[in-house]
C-alpha cells in the first residue's frame, strides 16, 4: 500500500510542486502523506510565480511550499518516488541505490514520457508542463 509519496525535480519550484499540489488535491484515501524535493534545490524559496499561477487558474493553492533538498532519509522513507526524467531516475539511484525498485517517471503509464523543465519559459511552457503533470498525475492515482 503506498502511504507516502515524493515527487523529485531539480529546483523543487516548478513541476515537482505542481505534482505534489495536484496529487493532495485529487488523493482520496486518507493518510497519504505527499512531499516534493529537488536534487539541486532551491532550498527556502517558494514555488515559481508561474508555476503557482497556473495552478491556482485550476483552484490549487500552492502558497506554502518551500522548496527543500532530497535526502537520503526522504527517499528511505518514501514508498514510492517520482521523478521528471532518466537523468533524474539516475541521480536517486546514485544517492540512494536502495530506491532503485520504487522509483519511477510520474510519465510512466504515459509511455515513459519525461516532463520537460519549464523554468524561466514563458507561461505557456507552465500550462504545458501542467497539462502533463495533471494526466501523470491521475494515471498513478488509478494505480493507488
Amino acid at each position: 500500500m503506498i502511504n507516502r509519496v515524493l515527487v523529485v525535480c531539480v529546483g523543487n519550484i516548478c513541476r515537482s510542486p505542481m505534482a505534489e499540489f495536484l496529487f493532495r488535491e485529487r488523493i482520496r484515501r486518507a493518510g497519504v502523506v505527499v512531499e516534493s524535493a529537488g536534487l539541486s534545490a532551491l532550498v527556502g524559496n517558494p514555488i515559481d510565480p508561474m508555476a503557482a499561477a497556473v495552478l491556482a487558474e485550476h483552484g490549487i493553492r500552492a502558497d506554502t511550499h518551500v522548496a527543500r533538498q532530497v535526502s537520503v532519509d526522504m527517499l528511505s522513507a518514501a514508498d514510492i518516488v517520482l521523478a521528471m526524467d532518466k537523468r533524474h531516475l539516475s541521480a536517486i539511484h546514485a544517492q540512494a541505490p536502495h530506491a532503485r525498485g520504487k522509483t519511477f517517471l510520474l510519465g510512466r503509464w504515459e509511455k515513459d514520457a519525461p516532463i520537460p523543465d519549464p523554468y524561466g519559459q514563458p507561461r505557456a511552457a507552465f500550462e504545458n508542463v501542467f497539462s502533463m503533470v495533471d494526466v501523470a498525475v491521475e494515471s498513478w492515482l488509478r494505480r493507488f
